[in-house]
């Protein structure tokens, strides 16, 4: 049992990561006629948008997306003059292809990009002939797979796929777009080495500080925060950097997916307590949960009384303030829901010790 369970992936200096070139996005059933790998998922969106304005000049800059999203889904658009906005959520973070089609006939958007929640197919409908809708009319697709990249749910025969591979594992950076038709220009070929060897720096340390007992903590999370504001400050275009393609070529995908749905089982058989709502329960094989998603009234207070027991839980997402009020389900997602850790890391004790501490805090 860890002693630390959640927040930052690290990374073991002395294992030794076999040379393997990268594959495709195939590996995660994103099929196309041509694909490009970037240093993030924000930079495989602001590829596509750029590769769709080429494809289209004086194309009407409006986006519509989900209304419960993160601020790395908004802003290429945002930062490239678009007008964003939303397609409704419900509660229990379903929407329909039929909302989706509505909201961007309604807004005559030019690009609809959409996505499914915490490794769960939450797209009600037809998104194949939403899709097809879209073309007809002139309007782009976009899905986006991050939340789902290890689920066995058939991706959409959307215009692009994009998506991001660093939530998953420890690399230290990695994001994927691939075109439907046509190819890509101004596909990036160099890596950000300055980020590449600051995600390094901080992986390698956090190990130390967690297995071999070296390091300050402090010290260790000023290094991530260092990394993230250089990956926040991209201006330009970055491949994937090398580290990230032996991270991500030599992970165990197997382990991987057998841990996630067993941690998540786990707390889905043992979390009762009624101030609680658990968002998802795995139905099938095809489900492989990114988190363990609840609602909760009183999240910070949880959140706090987690971290006071050395267990974190991001909030996923944090409401951002380019976003206005939303329907319902979002603003629902925004103030309620809490990501509890559940991925290739930990193990049944690990799990076991969660559900413990927040027992706990209800039984106070």
């Amino acid at each position: 049992m860890l002693s630390e369970i959640g927040s930052n992936f690290w990374l073991n200096p002395n294992q030794h990561l076999k040379e393997i070139p990268i594959g495709t996005p195939e590996q995660f059933n994103c099929f196309g006629n041509d694909y490009a790998w970037l240093s993030t998922g924000r930079s495989a969106i602001k590829l596509a948008i750029k590769n769709i304005e080429e494809r289209n000049p004086g194309l009407k800059k409006v986006a519509v997306l989900p209304s419960f999203t993160c601020n790395t889904v908004f802003e290429p658009f945002l930062k490239a003059g678009y007008e964003v906005l939303y397609y409704p959520v419900e509660k229990d973070l379903t929407s329909t292809s039929d909302d989706i089609l509505k909201t961007a006939v309604e807004h005559d958007a030019s690009i609809v990009l959409f996505h499914r929640y915490f490794g769960f197919d939450t797209l009600i409908g037809n998104v194949d002939e939403m899709c097809g809708k879209l073309r007809e009319l002139g309007k782009y697709s976009i899905e986006d797979c991050t939340q789902c990249l290890y689920s066995d749910i058939p991706r959409a025969q959307s215009d692009f796929t994009v998506g991001s591979i660093r939530k998953w594992a420890g690399t230290p950076d990695g994001g994927f777009a691939v075109c439907r038709e046509g190819i890509f220009s101004g596909k990036p070929l160099q890596p950000d080495s300055i980020l590449e060897k600051a995600k390094i720096k901080a992986s390698f340390t956090k190990y130390r500080y967690l297995f071999e007992k070296k390091g300050d903590k402090s010290v260790m999370l000023s290094m991530y925060r260092e990394a993230e504001d250089i990956l926040d400050n991209q201006v330009e275009l970055y491949s994937i950097s090398d580290m990230s393609v032996r991270v991500q070529e030599n992970l165990d995908k197997e382990e991987l997916i057998r841990k996630r749905r067993d941690n998540f089982i786990i707390l889905s058989e043992s979390l009762i307590s009624g101030n609680i709502q658990p968002l998802f329960s795995i139905e099938n094989h095809q489900e492989v949960p990114l988190y363990f998603p609840i609602l909760v009234k009183d999240r910070s207070t949880l959140q706090k009384y987690l971290g006071d027991n050395a267990i974190y839980a991001p909030i996923v997402w944090p409401k951002d303030v380019y976003q206005p009020m939303q329907c319902d389900g979002a603003e629902n997602a925004y103030r309620n829901l809490l990501c509890i850790p559940i991925d290739q890391r930990y193990d049944a004790d690990d799990m076991n010790r969660i559900v413990e501490v927040i027992n706990q805090f209800y039984r106070k």
